[in-house]
């Protein structure tokens, strides 16, 4: 992450590994999983070059692979999974995708679409399909959904409950988060945001952005609403970027924590119905320095952690706080942390102001001409592309 700028060859994230190599990078609770699922593997492939990494991938993983080569064939679908894996998703290839006899078992189905765009997503989403993933599979990736894929011959579809309970475990992990903080105990914090990351990942396989977005704005309290927007995006924005998996832990990791400061903020200002006065404004800005404070006394979390609390309200023309630094000591991780956390600070529902698209929202990022990140603000256009219901 040292160079968050976005190359052409950082958007390709088929990789291929020693199948010995992939699974030992596997945790022993996954490798589990993986092993009880014992069921063939179904590939459609809108191009015959993205079904071989494919079966390859399941071969290292200990699936069989059964391509998709005989329309009208339906092998062992009863038992199978399904993997779907396209580029674009042409008009032919959608329609096969939404009319096929998989259909009746959309929580056996991973899709993965390349170049996907926003309606497909958005119709998709509609039918019901549980896990979208707008990438091409990495074994990781691909062992991840696999593992959590229902192939149960009894199991009833219920994608949209499944994301509303994910979205409301994660409410209740900050919850504890914050928790943990003010009662002095950072381990158990940690502990708490390295679970919420694979609940993170679940939600962001699970559905078009715009759709766990809109679940997310439900949230009661306001500062996890904030938080988990902030982190969801930077998880989005990593992926977008092509970040490998360790370091889309580490821009999770310091989204996740960037507000902890808050905890020393009153609750009649956190919670305020309205737009804070000057004073109030004053005493919220401390969070900033008292999240730094919180993070760098412990040797539990990376300094960059701790660095990011501080400095996310900085803006590269030294206009920002709480130190009004320059471009030169903004780090690139919290150049993407800040770009998130106004775009999440624009869109999230308050009782005192209506919520603005994320088009809208991404207008606003534009019209901070030397403030944010350029290369950065360039790249997160998908990011708000993806993140709009109209």
């Amino acid at each position: 992450m040292a160079n968050a700028k976005p190359s052409s060859d950082q958007y390709n994230n088929v990789v291929n590994q020693q199948p010995v190599l992939v699974l030992e990078r596997l945790s022993d609770e996954l490798r589990r999983k993986l092993a009880s699922q014992a069921v063939p593997v179904r590939i459609l492939a809108e191009h015959p070059e993205l079904a071989a990494p494919a079966a390859a991938m399941l071969s290292e993983l200990g699936f069989r692979a059964v391509c998709d080569s005989e329309p009208g064939v339906e092998p062992e679908l009863d038992r199978s999974l399904v993997l779907i894996i396209g580029d674009r998703f042409s008009p032919e290839f959608l329609n096969r995708v939404l009319t096929g006899p998989w259909t009746a078992r959309l929580e056996r189905i991973a899709l993965f679409g390349r170049r996907i765009g926003i309606r497909t997503l958005a119709a998709l989403d509609e039918i019901g399909f549980a896990y979208i993933v707008k990438s091409l599979p990495t074994p990781e990736r691909l062992a991840s959904i696999l593992a959590a894929v229902d192939s149960s011959t009894t199991a009833a579809h219920q994608p949209p409950i499944r994301r509303q309970a994910t979205c409301s475990t994660i409410e209740a992990g900050y919850d504890r988060l914050f928790g943990h903080i003010r009662a002095g105990d950072l381990g158990a914090a940690v502990t708490e945001a390295r679970h919420a990351f694979n609940h993170f990942e679940a939600l962001l396989d699970s559905a078009a952005a715009a759709h766990w977005l809109s679940i997310i704005q439900d949230y009661h309290d306001g500062t996890a609403q904030h938080c988990s927007l902030v982190s969801a995006v930077a998880m989005l924005f990593a992926r977008s970027l092509g970040f490998s998996i360790d370091d889309q832990r580490r821009l999770f990791e310091v989204a996740h924590f960037h507000d902890v400061g808050k905890v020393h903020v009153p609750l009649a200002i956190l919670d305020k119905p309205g737009p804070l006065d000057p004073t109030e404004r004053t005493i919220m800005e401390t969070h900033a320095l008292a999240g730094y404070d919180i993070l760098a006394r412990s040797g539990l979390i990376a300094s960059e952690v701790a660095d990011v609390a501080r400095d996310h309200h900085e803006y590269l023309d030294g206009t920002g706080y709480p130190l009004g630094i320059g471009a030169g000591q903004i780090a690139d991780i919290t150049r993407i942390v800040t770009i998130c956390d106004i775009f999440a600070a624009l869109i999230e529902q308050r009782p005192y102001k209506r919520p603005k698209t994320a088009r809208e929202a991404y207008a606003i990022l534009q019209l901070m001409d030397g403030k944010l990140d350029a290369t950065l603000l360039r790249a997160f256009s998908t990011i708000a592309e993806s993140c709009s219901s109209d």
